[in-house]
């Protein structure tokens, strides 16, 4: 139980400490440029999504490999962590060269258009720029975690977040500097995070020794990871989308409150995931199956407890929560307080989906993983999204993520149950 909490606890600080980089974005752009700001910061979101998602596939998929094949005592496990600098540079790539040469065409089609199309397209030009330094601070981290040092990479999270609260208010208050400056910030943070963690003994190298063999494995390891940082993209591409056909950019800058909130409370609910996945791994690893049991049993505790606090916090304080950003906006506040208190209710469900989906994948059952993370990004949201706007407007449109968590809850117990069955 030490060790559990040790690796849990320290996970969810840091990963408390990552969400920190838009939720600081969040508050100075909307006290200091306003609902405009909000929206364009929203539409832009996604692209950080995808370029954090990838860095989650080649951090803990790797990681994840590493850890089973250390604890095996494969000789093959230093070769891992090789290979995925190597997909790291090769995705930083595939994002610098269309974040620099089409960022405004990017920014139209996510809906930006009149007067936030000019600050969504810098958002995207400069979360572009940085994005080798997002990925590989996600791949350190991992790492670090995995290498029996989660003190240290919940240090290096909580540091880089930290400085880029400072950098946010000099960018934007200060010197101000507006999107550019905030989004300057947020690309800056990683630097600290990746100095932490390399000035460390590590148990991890690079080797160069048939490194593309360990690609698939890696893929195969950390798919359901960026398959649930996806969601979130796919969540905030449907629902601007949505929300633009029904009440225009305000609901989307209300919107923009509520799901970078929900950032912070699915961050420390992934931590809990993530800080409890190097633990599956080993007691996987080493053929231990009632350790194993014990430990999902203490997750899925964790996540609910946890699960259950911020559906209470969102149902009890939400106008304190909205006016930290709404600016005493009236029709903002007045679309994202209840918006707030129906999508928080996902999160009695939502912790335990990603620990669920981490106990598969760190136990090699990457495709039932995989599938987890669709049904709750992909095959179960966009459908309720669609359906719930179309029969109960604003209302219903709020109530499909709750809807599409509960039915992936479901999935994911028939899952876990199946295959511990045939084991």
């Amino acid at each position: 139980m030490r060790t559990y909490l040790r690796f849990v606890l320290q996970s969810i600080l840091g990963m408390l400490g990552l969400s920190v980089y838009i939720l600081a974005d969040t508050f100075f752009i909307a006290n200091y440029i306003g609902a405009d700001g909000l929206a364009a910061l929203n539409l832009a979101l996604p692209v950080y999504g995808i370029i954090n998602g990838t860095g989650l596939l080649i951090g803990i998929g790797g990681a994840t490999r590493w850890t089973i094949l250390r604890t095996r005592g494969d000789a093959r496990a230093d070769v891992v962590f090789f290979a995925c600098l190597l997909l790291g540079g090769v995705f930083s790539l595939l994002f610098l060269l269309p974040g620099l040469l089409c960022a405004g065409k990017i920014a139209a089609l996510l809906g930006a258009v009149g007067v936030v199309l000019q600050p969504t397209t810098v958002y995207l030009q400069v979360c572009c720029l940085f994005s080798p330094f997002f990925i590989l601070n996600n791949i350190l981290v991992a790492f670090t975690r995995n290498d029996d040092a989660p003190g240290r990479a919940m240090t290096a999270m909580l540091f880089g977040s930290g400085m880029n609260i400072v950098m946010d208010w000099y960018l934007v208050f200060v010197m101000g500097l507006g999107m550019l400056g905030a989004v300057l910030a947020t690309g800056m943070a990683p630097l600290f995070g990746i100095l932490i963690c390399l000035i460390r003994r590590r148990g991890y190298r690079p080797v160069r020794c048939r490194a593309v063999t360990e690609i698939p494995h890696i893929f195969a390891a950390g798919f359901s990871a960026f398959i649930g940082e996806l969601s979130s993209t796919v969540v905030i591409l449907v629902f601007n989308y949505l929300l633009l056909a029904l009440s225009g950019s305000t609901a989307v800058a209300a919107y923009g409150i509520i799901a970078n909130v929900a950032l912070v409370a699915t961050a420390v609910l992934t931590g809990a995931a993530q800080g409890a996945q190097p633990l599956f791994s080993s007691a996987f690893a080493g053929e231990n199956p009632a350790i194993l049991r014990r430990l999902t049993h203490w997750g899925l505790c964790t996540a609910g407890c946890i699960g259950l606090l911020f559906t209470l916090g969102a149902l009890m304080f939400p106008d304190a929560v909205v006016a930290v950003f709404s600016r005493g906006d009236a029709i903002l506040t007045q679309l994202a307080v209840p918006g707030l208190m129906l999508y928080f209710t996902n999160y009695l469900f939502c912790g335990a989906n990603l620990l669920l989906t981490a106990r598969l994948a760190a136990t090699e059952r990457s495709r039932a993983a995989t599938w987890l993370s669709l049904l709750r990004g992909v095959i179960l949201v966009v459908p309720c999204a669609l359906l719930g706007a179309w029969l109960g407007g604003i209302t219903g449109l709020w109530l499909a993520i709750p809807a599409a968590e509960l039915l992936t809850f479901a999935a994911g117990i028939f899952l876990l149950r199946k295959g511990d069955a045939m084991h």
